[in-house]
C-alpha cells in the first residue's frame, strides 16, 4: 500500500511539474533613426523593396522594382511626411507578409517609417 502511495504521490508531483507553462514574451524594443541621420530611398529603401519583387515585380501591386517601386508607391499607397496615415506603413507593423515568410526587421521598419516621416523622397 505504501509503494502504491509514492508511485501515486511521484506520479501527481511530476505532472504538477510538467503542466506548468509560461509565456515567455520578447518585447522588441523600437528602432528610432537618429534625427541627423538621412534616409535615402535609393540606398535605404529600395534595397528593402528589392526583397519583396519575388512577387511585387509588376505582377502583383504595387511593383516594388527598382526603377517603378516610388512612382507605384507615392501617393497611392504613401502619404508624404506622415507614416500612421500611411497605408504602406500600417500594413508593415504585422512585419511584413508573414503568410509567405517574409517578416522585416525593425530596423527597416524603422527606416521605412523615418523615410515616409520626412517626406518620402525620391532621393
Amino acid at each position: 500500500m505504501k509503494k502504491q502511495c509514492k508511485i501515486v504521490l511521484v506520479s501527481s508531483l511530476s505532472l504538477l511539474c510538467f503542466s506548468c507553462y509560461y509565456d515567455t514574451v520578447i518585447e522588441e524594443e523600437e528602432v528610432i533613426i537618429p534625427p541627423d541621420e538621412e534616409v535615402f530611398f535609393s540606398t535605404d529603401i529600395q534595397p528593402i523593396f528589392n526583397k519583396c519583387t519575388g512577387c511585387h515585380g509588376g505582377n502583383i501591386a504595387p511593383d516594388l522594382r527598382a526603377g517603378n517601386s516610388y512612382n507605384a508607391l507615392v501617393p497611392q499607397y504613401v502619404t508624404a511626411g506622415n507614416a500612421e496615415t500611411s497605408e504602406l506603413y500600417n500594413y508593415l507593423p504585422g512585419h511584413g507578409h508573414h503568410d509567405i515568410g517574409l517578416t522585416l526587421s525593425p530596423t527597416e521598419i524603422a527606416l521605412i517609417k523615418t523615410w515616409i516621416d520626412r517626406g518620402a523622397e525620391n532621393n
